[in-house]
């Protein structure tokens, strides 16, 4: 029973409860009634019903393109975008509005068309909008635009693609591509390289009335940074790269009024600097460089992809070229070159190497195809004494080590005069013209071995029982002390 009317109780309290809320409703409403016309006029509450009057307002001011035609709307941002940039796109899917971060229509999967074929295609185009004529809808007023996750697909003709955006009139208005990439393709569809976009911003810049592309970009994973300028008074574009990975700066100025482009080319390399003068035709490229000292000269052919150069350096340090942190060895780890349409052939001349006193007149003959480096028939001076030639010789990258592969051979012209720079025994100076030898040396660890080798075209027994003996006992680098003890041995143990 006690639980029956404590139940009764709760009912009575709540049904009381419920009548004094609906009495004090009434009471509000009739007090609003009697004063309604005290209460909206106090300044409080008139400030409070602006508020809410502007938020309403302004709310449906800024929903006004969701009632837009969409296909008028996209007609005109088709049409304003070709005049304004240049760029010819397809709407591929319908156009929608969004407000957040600030008014702007958006499309997916839309493409950059030129010439009639798709070179680009965006994931997601946002047309960002002034918001001061939205009741007109022949006059809105296009803003900044963003292509973002946009894939390019381009030959070397396409490039007149960038350059034109570069050269459109001065529009106070941004574009930025994100998250992109660029595929360029050779004449058979065939993919060269991958440029990955991770930032790139067009505009005008109107301190120095130029039109100004900053991009940071990525490609055989090595990250640079591209700035590039045109000043359309004296029709000339200046650009700026620059690497940290590869430690490369570069500086340029090209003339593009002509049909052949000129330009010069200043260069910081490795905290070395050199200037180029270059001409730019259709299909291909030329430079060179005259100096007292150092000279360079090549030739690009983009249509196909070809590479050839010459260097001719006064000095220059062998650990420059060939330490395990050598530039050099800092491009083949970036993959730059893991690429089977690359066709270079580069001829690196060197008079004196400045930390060897004893090695001169390199020449270093570099090929690469089908993404292998060759070093065939290079060589190099030990003094006037000796001539060492490299045969069928490649660079392996595994694991982060560096493998030199291939063949020696070494043409003896003064060799008395090798074997006092040796201090070799007299008992052991024999008469010697030639020696060649296969040989596999880790330029990361350091360590060499040994096999096949001939003294004048033949096998001494001596000699393989010496060789294959180190080869087996091998723990130290190879450096200037244990090369000076093995030539050492290895005439101690000549026996011919």
């Amino acid at each position: 029973m006690s639980k029956h009317n404590l139940f009764n109780k709760k009912i009575k309290k709540l049904i009381l409860y419920i009548n004094h809320l609906i009495e004090s409703i009434f009471r509000e409403l009739k007090h609003f009634k009697l004063n309604y016309k005290k209460i909206l006029l106090s300044k409080e509450n008139r400030l409070i019903l602006l508020i809410g009057v502007v938020v309403i307002l302004t709310l449906f001011y800024i929903l006004i393109p969701t009632f837009y035609n969409k296909d008028v709307i996209q007609t005109q941002i088709k049409n304003k975008i070709l005049k304004n940039y240049n760029i010819k796109i397809k709407f591929n899917e319908k156009i929608n509005y969004g407000l957040l971060p600030k008014p702007h229509f958006y499309s997916k999967n839309l493409s950059i068309v030129r010439d009639g074929k798709e070179i680009g295609l965006t994931q997601i185009l946002k047309v960002y909008i002034g918001i001061n004529k939205f009741f007109q809808i022949d006059k809105i007023n296009m803003k900044d635009l963003v292509f973002d996750k946009t894939d390019f697909n381009i030959y070397f003709s396409d490039f007149i693609f960038f350059e034109n955006l570069l050269k459109t009139e001065p529009n106070e208005n941004k574009i930025l591509f994100k998250k992109s990439n660029i595929f360029f393709k050779d004449n058979n569809d065939e993919i060269l390289f991958i440029n990955k976009i991770k930032k790139s911003e067009f505009f005008y810049d109107s301190n120095n009335l130029h039109n100004t592309l900053v991009v940071k970009n990525e490609v055989f994973n090595i990250p640079y940074k591209l700035t590039i300028k045109n000043d359309k008074f004296n029709k000339k574009f200046f650009t700026k790269f620059n690497s940290k990975k590869i430690r490369l700066k570069a500086n340029s100025e090209t003339a593009y009024e002509k049909q052949i482009k000129r330009g010069d080319l200043d260069i910081l390399f490795i905290n070395k600097s050199t200037s180029l003068k270059y001409n730019i035709k259709k299909n291909s490229l030329n430079f060179s460089s005259k100096k007292n000292k150092n000279n360079y000269d090549g030739f690009i052919d983009f249509k196909p992809f070809y590479f050839s150069s010459n260097f001719y350096y006064e000095g220059i340090s062998f650990k420059n070229l060939f330490n395990n942190d050598s530039i050099f060895f800092d491009i083949i780890r970036s993959e730059i070159l893991n690429n089977m349409n690359l066709n270079i052939n580069i001829n690196l001349n060197v008079k004196n190497i400045v930390n060897i006193n004893e090695f001169n007149n390199l020449s270093l003959k570099i090929g690469i195809e089908e993404g292998n480096i060759k070093l065939n028939d290079s060589n190099i001076f030990w003094k006037d004494d000796l001539k060492i030639t490299l045969k069928d010789c490649i660079i392996n990258f595994n694991d982060e080590d560096f493998v030199l592969v291939g063949k020696v051979k070494i043409d003896m012209n003064k060799i008395n005069n090798f074997y006092r720079s040796f201090q070799i025994n007299k008992r052991f100076r024999k008469d010697i013209e030639e020696i060649e030898f296969d040989f596999v040396y880790n330029l990361s660890k350091k360590k060499v071995s040994f096999d096949n080798i001939k003294v004048d075209k033949k096998i001494n027994n001596s000699v393989d029982k010496f060789v294959n003996n180190f080869n087996s006992k091998r723990k130290k680098e190879f450096n200037k002390i244990t090369f000076k003890n093995f030539v050492n041995n290895f005439f101690e143990n000549y026996d011919g």
